[in-house]
C-alpha cells in the first residue's frame, strides 16, 4: 500500500513538472516572435543611359593591280645531229645454255658426267654457293660418285674429288641428292646405276 501512494505522489510531481516546462517555453517563444531585427533598406541607383551611338562606316579595300605578264619564252633551235659514221654491227653470240638452271652469285655451275660412267641429269637443282666462298671469292670443283635407282632419283652421293677441299663438298652433295637422272634400261627394265657428276662452283658464271 506504501509504494503505491510513494508511486502517486511521484506521478503528480512529475505532471506538475512538465506543465511548468511547458508554461516557460510558451513564453519565451512569445518574447522572441515580439523581437524584430532592423535591416537597413537597399537603395537602387539608376544609371543615366548614354544615347549617343558610334556608327562606323565600312569601306571595300581598293583592289590589287593586276600582275604583271610574264616575257614570252625565247626561241629555241634544235638543230639536229646527224651521227658521222655508221655504228658497228654486234654479232649476239649464240650460247648454249641448260633452261633448267638459273644464275646468280649463290648458284654453282655444271658440268656433264665424265668417263664412261657419264650419266644424264633431267632435273637440276642448282647448289647452294656456300657463303665462305663467295665472301672470300673462291671458285671450285666437287667430283660426286652418285648411285641413281631405277625410277632416276639419287640414292646415295659420295665425294671422290674436290678442289679446294672442305669448301664445296657439302653444297654438292645436298644439291645432287634432290636431281633426277635419265634411267639405265638393260633388257627392257630400268636398272639401278652408279655413275661420275662433276659440278663446278665459278662466281663468274
Amino acid at each position: 500500500m506504501l509504494r503505491r501512494l510513494i508511486a502517486i505522489v511521484l506521478s503528480l510531481l512529475v505532471a506538475v513538472a512538465l506543465f511548468w516546462l511547458m508554461q516557460s517555453l510558451i513564453s519565451s517563444g512569445d518574447d522572441a516572435v515580439n523581437k524584430r531585427d532592423d535591416f537597413d533598406g537597399v537603395d537602387f541607383v539608376r544609371l543615366k543611359k548614354d544615347e549617343t551611338l558610334d556608327t562606323r562606316s565600312r569601306k571595300k579595300p581598293p583592289k590589287p593591280p593586276p600582275p604583271k605578264k610574264p616575257p614570252p619564252p625565247p626561241d629555241l633551235s634544235v638543230k639536229q645531229q646527224t651521227p658521222e659514221r655508221s655504228p658497228t654491227p654486234f654479232k649476239m653470240p649464240n650460247l648454249n645454255l641448260p633452261t633448267q638452271i638459273t644464275g646468280g652469285p649463290f648458284l654453282g655451275g655444271f658440268a656433264p658426267g665424265a668417263g664412261g660412267n657419264a650419266l644424264i641429269p633431267l632435273v637440276r637443282v642448282a647448289p647452294r654457293y656456300p657463303r665462305r666462298a663467295l665472301r672470300d671469292g673462291l671458285s671450285g670443283k666437287v667430283v660426286l660418285e652418285v648411285v641413281v635407282n631405277p625410277d632416276g632419283t639419287v640414292r646415295e652421293a659420295r665425294v671422290i674429288e674436290s678442289n679446294p677441299r672442305g669448301v664445296f663438298e657439302s653444297a654438292a652433295v645436298s644439291a645432287v641428292l634432290k636431281w633426277k637422272f635419265k634411267a639405265k634400261v638393260v633388257d627392257g627394265q630400268p636398272v639401278e646405276h652408279t655413275g661420275i657428276q662433276p659440278i663446278d662452283f665459278n662466281l663468274g658464271e
